[in-house]
C-alpha cells in the first residue's frame, strides 16, 4: 500500500512537469507568462505535499517496528551453576494412638550442590537442584548411650539426628525484572536418604544410640525415600549476559509419611532453606537479548 501511494504521487509530478513545458511553449505572450507563474506556487505547493507524505509514511514504518521490537520473543537458554546455603530442619508430627508430640525442635544443617537451569523465555524457566542436605531434628533431655561407650553408661542429655539426603528438588521459577529479577518459585521434590551419612549425635558431636523403645526412632526404621512440595521466592542479578547470581528462600514441606515408631508416632519432614547459587550459561536460542 505505501509503494503504491508513492507511485501515485511520482506520477502525478512527472505529468504536472511536462505539462507545463508544453505550455510555456505554448503561451507567447506577456499576460499568459504571468498566468504560467502564478500556477507555478500551486505546483509547488503539490511538491511539498508529496514530501509531507513521505515524511508520514516514514513515521508510520518507524512506529510498526518500534512495535514488533516490543513483542515478547523467546528465549531458550541453558545454565548450570553451583549452589550452598544453610536450612532449618524439623519434623512435622502426626501423633497416633494418644502419643502426645514430643519436644523436638528446629536443627540447623547445610545445603550444597550443583544447579541445572532452563528459560523458556525471559519470564519462565525450569530449575532444578542436586544438592546434599541435612535435616532432621533436635531432641532435648533424652536417653542415649554412647556408641563407644564400653561399659554403656546410659547417659540423659540433648541429641542431634543428623538426616542427610540426596534433595532434589524441581520447580518452575517464574522471574519479572530484567537484569535484576524478582522470582516465585514453587513445585515438587523428591529426596533419598543417604544413611552412610546420617548419624544420631550428642552436643560434642559423639556417635550415640537411644535407650530402650526410643531405639524405635533409630535411622535403620526410616524409609529410604521422602517427596513432597517446594515454594517460595528469591531474586536473580545478571552480573553479565552469561553469568548469573541468585538467592533463594525456599519452604520444603514433606507429605511422606516416614515411619517414627510407636514412641513418636508417624512424622514428615519439614525444613527451611536459604540458598545463594552462581549461574554460567552454556547455550541460548534468542532472537532478542534476555535482559
Amino acid at each position: 500500500m505505501i509503494h503504491q501511494i508513492i507511485n501515485f504521487f511520482f506520477l502525478g509530478l512527472i505529468i504536472n512537469y511536462f505539462y507545463m513545458i508544453a505550455l510555456f511553449i505554448k503561451l507567447r505572450n506577456m499576460k499568459k507568462i504571468k498566468l504560467l507563474l502564478f500556477l507555478l506556487p500551486i505546483i509547488s505547493f503539490g511538491q511539498d505535499n508529496f514530501n509531507d507524505y513521505n515524511q508520514i509514511i516514514k513515521e508510520i514504518e518507524l512506529s510498526t517496528a518500534k512495535k514488533d521490537d516490543k513483542k515478547k520473543k523467546k528465549v531458550h537458554r541453558l545454565e548450570i551453576g553451583l549452589n550452598g546455603g544453610v536450612n532449618f530442619a524439623e519434623i512435622a508430627q502426626i501423633p497416633k494412638n494418644g502419643i502426645e508430640p514430643q519436644d523436638l525442635s528446629n536443627k540447623l544443617g547445610a545445603l550444597y550442590g550443583g544447579t541445572i537451569v532452563y528459560n523458556f523465555n525471559r519470564f519462565l524457566c525450569i530449575k532444578g537442584d542436586f544438592d546434599i542436605a541435612s535435616k532432621g531434628f533436635e531432641y532435648s533431655n533424652v536417653n542415649f548411650i554412647k556408641d563407644d561407650d564400653a561399659f554403656q553408661t546410659i547417659k540423659t542429655g540433648d541429641i542431634k539426628q543428623m538426616l542427610n539426603y540426596f534433595d532434589v528438588p524441581a520447580f518452575f521459577h517464574l522471574g519479572f525484572g530484567k537484569k535484576l529479577k524478582f522470582d516465585i518459585n514453587f513445585g515438587p521434590y523428591m529426596a533419598f536418604l543417604l544413611k552412610n551419612r546420617s548419624n544420631l549425635i550428642d552436643q560434642n558431636g559423639n556417635k550415640v544410640t537411644l535407650d530402650d523403645n526410643a531405639k524405635e526412632f533409630a535411622i535403620e526404621n526410616l524409609d529410604q525415600i521422602d517427596w513432597g512440595w517446594v515454594g517460595g521466592a528469591g531474586i536473580d542479578y545478571h552480573l553479565t549476559e552469561k553469568i548469573s547470581i541468585g538467592f533463594d528462600f525456599l519452604l520444603e514441606q514433606g507429605q511422606k509419611l516416614l515411619n517414627g515408631g510407636s514412641t513418636f508416632g508417624d512424622f514428615k519432614n519439614k525444613s527451611l532453606d536459604f540458598d545463594f547459587g552462581v549461574n554460567f550459561m552454556l547455550f541460548e536460542k534468542k532472537s532478542k537479548k534476555p535482559f
